[in-house]
């Protein structure tokens, strides 16, 4: 007779699964990407490359950290020409953040690597344990983005 787990239990061995899985990921990252950026600037550039975030306070909320804090590690983006601060032309009070060609050029080489790393595991899966992650994924993020429109709302 087989072991039954009771889906609190289920629910705790897939979350260790994803935490160590995520720490794998950001070991092997971190260390194929020879940018001398920190995590976090990476993903600023992450950000402001491949999903539009053009204002510090919009990275701040996805990065979830302090405005302060986005404003010191742009001045390092910035003083390595990889970012810029311009103003808003729709309302010049405001400032947009945009990458530089040397900061799209990182980020490309880090995208580059980060299709490497996952293609390495996701390959190794049958095509069908493939469409479950995917579905999986997927599901999960309509679900958190989801909480975070009802979140911002309330």
């Amino acid at each position: 007779m087989g072991c039954v787990m009771d889906n609190n239990q289920i629910k705790h061995e897939v979350e260790q699964h994803i935490v160590d899985f995520m720490i794998t990921l950001q070991h092997e990252f971190g260390s194929s990407v020879d940018d001398g950026l920190s995590p976090n600037q990476q993903l600023v550039l992450y950000l402001i490359g491949t999903k539009k975030v053009t204002r510090v306070k919009e990275l701040a909320w996805c990065m979830n950290v302090s405005a302060s804090a986005v404003s010191q590690m742009l001045a390092k983006l910035d003083q390595r020409k990889l970012t810029e601060r311009c103003v808003d032309e729709e309302n010049r009070r405001n400032t947009v953040l945009r990458l530089l060609s040397e900061g799209e050029m990182l980020l490309g080489k880090m995208e580059e690597q980060r299709h490497k790393i996952m293609d390495r595991y996701l390959s190794e899966l049958p095509e069908k344990e493939l469409k479950v992650v995917h579905d999986v994924f997927s599901n999960l993020q309509r679900q958190a983005e989801a909480n975070s429109r009802e979140g911002e709302t309330t």
